[in-house]
């Protein structure tokens, strides 16, 4: 009797293990610092009643104004992924997906410094084939120097421009 109850929870830890995809790690490479810059790629193609986590990294080399999103869309107006959810490793959790008929969102946004991130997506898909496509975007922010000079450039012009008023 304990036989089968090992066997019958062996096929049971099996089955569960062979619904789960580890999932991908993908890296969308470093951002152009020298101006607006955007990476998108597509997750790998999931089978249908599938629990996956995807580890997403990118890096930034300059503080930037950063914008991550993950979107999935479908025919099948219910979506492709149940659960589906994000997280900023170190900047916590996404938002919950927003659904717009055959299309969820996932999305953060907010400014990092320089370096390399980590972005975890994960869900259970409903239908054979899904996929999402992750996007990372980023526009570098001046740092506060380049601010005092321009302030002090525009209050150089304003003086000569006073001067040449007076003469």
């Amino acid at each position: 009797m304990k036989l089968k109850s090992f066997a019958a929870g062996a096929v049971l830890a099996v089955a569960s293990v062979s619904a789960f995809a580890a999932g991908t790690t993908k890296d969308l490479g470093t951002l152009d610092s020298t101006g607006f810059d955007s990476v998108s790629q597509g997750s790998a193609k999931y089978g249908a009643n599938i629990d996956f986590l995807d580890t997403w990294t990118f890096t930034i080399d300059v503080p930037s104004a950063t914008s991550f999103g993950a979107q999935q869309t479908f025919a099948a107006p219910a979506g492709a992924i149940s659960g589906f959810g994000g997280e900023l490793v170190g900047y916590g959790t996404f938002g919950p997906a927003i659904t717009t008929g055959s299309t969820q969102n996932l999305a953060w946004a907010g400014s990092l410094g320089a370096g390399t991130y980590t972005v975890h997506i994960w869900g259970h898909t409903e239908l054979k084939n899904t996929t999402y496509t992750a996007t990372v975007s980023a526009l570098p922010v001046p740092e506060p120097t380049t601010y005092g000079m321009m302030l002090g450039g525009l209050a150089l012009v304003g003086a000569v421009a006073a001067r040449r008023k007076k003469a």
